[in-house]
């Protein structure tokens, strides 16, 4: 079974705020609105990063579980991440298998998704997608091939806890990937992409706290971050509540406390 780290979504108080900076700070343009996601009671804003995705929403009325989120953590914050994978029957067995619940699932026209408790994950939605090609995106809208994307890819995410061990060999289960040791943390690698756990240092619980991006120029990304006031003194970015690495060519993603914390 093949899997990747294809796109993750943050929930934010402010849509067009978080889009005006994703726009200025990355170059990111043409954001796909998903309409699937009025079911939820959502708006969001998807954007490309080369082959990976960036989701911004925001819930549309009180009562929906992004706006529950939003105010136990006060604020913007990591919300779900997205994988993709080549035999969801075989990743759909594992979570089964794993006593991981299931919140929603989807299956049309040969793409879908399972999305799973985040209780039973580790304060974060997970979901595993797939689609009825590799290269396809649904969610990305359809014409996401044909825009132009900023020399940037998300390339790692970081998950907080009060038990970073336990929730890296719990991804691992559902996963059926190995974790292991990684600085002060654990790390899962998937085929494309790698999942970080570290222990959590705010006080926030358990959840998606940090990702990395790599970039073809990152000292200009973080230029243009530190004009907008979202740099931390370490030189990392802090979007929508959460640190944001940005790495050159070849550079591999660290763990936020290795890099120097906020």
């Amino acid at each position: 079974m093949t899997l990747r780290l294809r796109q993750i979504a943050v929930a934010v108080t402010d849509l067009e705020g978080a889009q005006a900076d994703a726009e200025a700070i990355f170059g990111a343009s043409h954001p796909h609105e998903d309409p699937g996601v009025a079911r939820y009671n959502l708006r969001n804003a998807v954007y490309r990063l080369e082959d990976t995705f960036l989701e911004l929403l925001t819930p549309l009325t009180e009562g929906t579980t992004v706006g529950r989120l939003l105010a136990k953590q006060g604020g913007d914050c990591g919300y779900m991440v997205i994988l993709q994978t080549d035999r969801i029957d075989e990743a759909r067995s594992r979570a089964e298998e794993a006593g991981v619940r299931v919140v929603d699932q989807l299956d049309r026209n040969g793409c879908g998704f399972t999305h799973l408790h985040p209780r039973d994950v580790g304060g974060i939605l997970l979901s595993i997608d797939y689609m009825s090609r590799w290269d396809q995106w649904e969610w990305g809208g359809p014409d996401w091939k044909s825009h132009p994307s900023p020399d940037c890819s998300i390339v790692a995410v970081e998950m907080h806890g009060p038990e970073p061990e336990i929730m890296a060999r719990r991804w691992s289960r559902i996963l059926g990937l190995p974790c292991s040791e990684h600085g002060t943390g654990w790390r899962i690698a998937l085929d494309e992409g790698e999942l970080l756990f570290l222990l959590d240092s705010d006080g926030r619980g358990e959840g998606l706290r940090a990702i990395a991006v790599r970039c073809a120029q990152p000292e200009a990304i973080v230029e243009r971050a530190a004009q907008r006031g979202l740099t931390s003194p370490a030189g990392q970015l802090r979007l929508w509540g959460m640190s944001v690495s940005v790495l050159g060519p070849g550079s591999e993603p660290l763990l936020h406390s290795a890099q120097g914390g906020e």
